[in-house]
């Protein structure tokens, strides 16, 4: 149901990054009108136990020594943006 379609994150990475997770925005939402996915918003939240916005095991929380940006987007891209 993605195929072809554009999706634009805003990523904010503020100064204590990487002591915290980035901040992560959907900014494709039909102006606040669609809801692709139930960990994708139509405020443009978006959840993941990685950026704290999603309660997870203790394990999936960000951590400062291990944690990267790339990790993110892969759990955007493969947990998210699936069928």
């Amino acid at each position: 149901p993605y195929g072809g379609g554009c999706f634009q994150f805003d990523i904010y990475l503020d100064q204590n990054y990487p002591s915290q997770s980035p901040k992560v925005n959907l900014e494709t939402t039909g102006n606040g009108s669609v809801r692709f996915n139930p960990n994708l918003y139509n405020c443009g939240k978006v959840c993941l136990s990685l950026l704290g916005t999603w309660q997870g095991a203790s394990n999936e929380s960000w951590d400062e020594n291990t944690s990267t940006l790339l990790q993110v987007l892969v759990s955007i891209q493969s947990l998210i943006l699936v069928t």
